[in-house]
């Protein structure tokens, strides 16, 4: 690391507190906004021996597939909502790749998951447009289903 790395990382240090607490808020802006969805997508959980650093916020969809995942998320697109899917699976990346491993786990969550926008500018209002967005997409997806659309 070099000396203006360091200081760089230094300077960024004595401000955490403030940017933790931005992401927290946003982080429960989101909780609030989505709870009505609950039956459509999983929110993240924070376990009461944890503190989450709310780095990225991740909602799984609970049915669906890679397909249906990016689906959403290009309709999501439409409105100006940039979003993108979570991590690859670790033994699907080339420096780890395993033809023939399975974790079934990990390759559902990875089909399924979706970060949202994440920062310490967003409002109140931007989430609330966000999570309408999110509510919209996912009730056409239930209105194609039924053969309403």
């Amino acid at each position: 690391m070099t000396n203006i790395q360091a200081a760089l990382g230094l300077a960024q240090m004595e401000k955490i507190d403030f940017h933790l607490a931005q992401r927290r808020k946003v982080a429960a802006w989101y909780n609030q906004h989505l709870a009505g969805l609950r039956e459509e997508i999983v929110l993240p959980v924070e376990e009461a021996w944890a503190h989450h650093s709310c780095w990225i916020y991740t909602i799984l969809l609970k049915h669906g597939n890679e397909s249906e995942r990016d689906q959403f998320m290009a309709a999501l697109a439409k409105d100006g909502i940039e979003t993108r899917p979570v991590f690859y699976p670790m033994h699907v990346l080339p420096p780890y790749r395993e033809p023939k491993g399975s974790y079934p786990v990990a390759e559902s969550l990875a089909r399924r998951g979706i970060s949202l926008p994440t920062h310490g500018l967003l409002t109140e209002e931007d989430i609330a447009y966000i999570a309408a967005s999110i509510r919209r997409v996912r009730l056409a997806r239930h209105a194609v289903a039924a053969g309403r659309i």
